[in-house]
């Protein structure tokens, strides 16, 4: 049996982002944006996408030996802003500053995974919590207006103890997760 699967670390969301949050979906209300529920936010570190469950084992094997050793760290989520380009935006996020144990973490888990068939990410890795998902935008300068007003601030700083391995159900209303197993750091 398949099951959806996507490795992630859970943010649960500052009164700050979720002030952003709702601005952007006011401001963006006219458009076609499938968005996150803030309840549903997370960063994800790999998407493994249809899975074989026998593997589920050999994949928690692999996210344990990648965070051997890893203790909490702190995470500062900063910056508003989209993937593909503020002409062309696909997807609106809060990003990351840099943090080398999130990398490390990816790092670990890309070269583990690879032997058992899951390809690393072709992109360079950027940390972020996506809000939405853009079908069809026509006011792209609303949009703009909020990148650049929010595209420096501070949202939150969070203290990351764990990541989830999730099963992810597409339905009618929006994706469901489930946490399949949490993994402690030390």
């Amino acid at each position: 049996m398949m099951k959806r699967t996507f490795i992630a670390v859970d943010v649960v969301a500052s009164e700050k982002v979720k002030e952003l949050y709702e601005l952007v979906r006011y401001r963006m209300r006219l458009e076609k944006v499938n968005w996150v529920a803030d309840s549903n936010l997370h960063i994800t570190i790999h998407f493994l996408g249809e899975t074989e469950e026998e593997l589920l084992p050999a994949i928690a094997q692999s996210i344990e030996s990648a965070i051997i050793g890893q203790t909490a760290f702190k995470l500062l989520l900063r910056s508003f802003g989209v993937f593909k380009s503020i002409h062309d935006p696909r997807v609106v996020w809060i990003g990351c500053d840099p943090c080398p144990p999130l990398q490390k973490i990816k790092k670990e888990l890309d070269n583990n995974l690879s032997h058992l068939g899951f390809k690393p990410e072709y992109r360079e890795f950027s940390p972020h919590l996506t809000l939405g998902r853009i079908k069809e935008i026509r006011q792209i300068n609303q949009l703009a207006q909020l990148v650049a007003t929010y595209k420096d601030v501070l949202f939150q700083e969070e203290l990351i103890k764990s990541i989830v391995l999730y099963e992810s159900k597409l339905t009618s209303a929006g994706s469901e997760y489930t946490p399949l197993r949490n993994f402690l750091f030390l």
